[in-house]
Order: C-alpha cells, then sequence, then structure tokens
C-alpha cells in the first residue's frame, strides 16, 4: 500500500493515510474558531480553572521556558510525584 504524501507547511513531506480525507479534515480545521474559549466542562473544579488561568497570565507576561528545559521540568515533576508517600 503507497501512501499520498503532500507538503505541510514547513515543507516537510507528509504520508496521508489513503483511508482518510484529508481535505475534509483540512475543511473542519479551517473551521475552528480558537479565539472563543472551549465551554467549561462539569468536571473542570474551580482549583482547575484557576491553575489554567494562572498559566494564561504567565504566558502572557512572558513567564514562560524553551521547550527543552520544559521536558526536564515535566519528567522531574512526573518521577516526584510517582515516588510520593501515601499514594
Amino acid at each position: 500500500m503507497k501512501l499520498e504524501t503532500r507538503e505541510c507547511v514547513s515543507g516537510a513531506p507528509l504520508a496521508l493515510d489513503p483511508n482518510s480525507d484529508y481535505d475534509a479534515i483540512m475543511g473542519k480545521m479551517k473551521e475552528l474558531d480558537f479565539d472563543t474559549p472551549a465551554p467549561v466542562e462539569d468536571d473542570e473544579d474551580e482549583e482547575t480553572l484557576a491553575a489554567i488561568d494562572e498559566g494564561i497570565r504567565d504566558a502572557e507576561a512572558g513567564r514562560t521556558v524553551p521547550p527543552e528545559e520544559a521536558r526536564k521540568l515535566l519528567s522531574k515533576w512526573i518521577t516526584d510525584s510517582s515516588t510520593r508517600k501515601g499514594r
């Protein structure tokens, strides 16, 4: 089975599943409105929403880290949280 390829925005080739409808999928992507917030799910508590808002404010204020540093921090946080007692 030969996969169809198209060029990505970056110029790199993108292999497509012959069973997918690339144009239909991309058409739906263009319809997404990223400026309108997604509805709040019932299972999102106030603490989670506050943490999300804090992260957005930090990003808007420029308090961010490069992706490489975030990957290192994330792996450390996962290791730290999985070794806590009482879990």
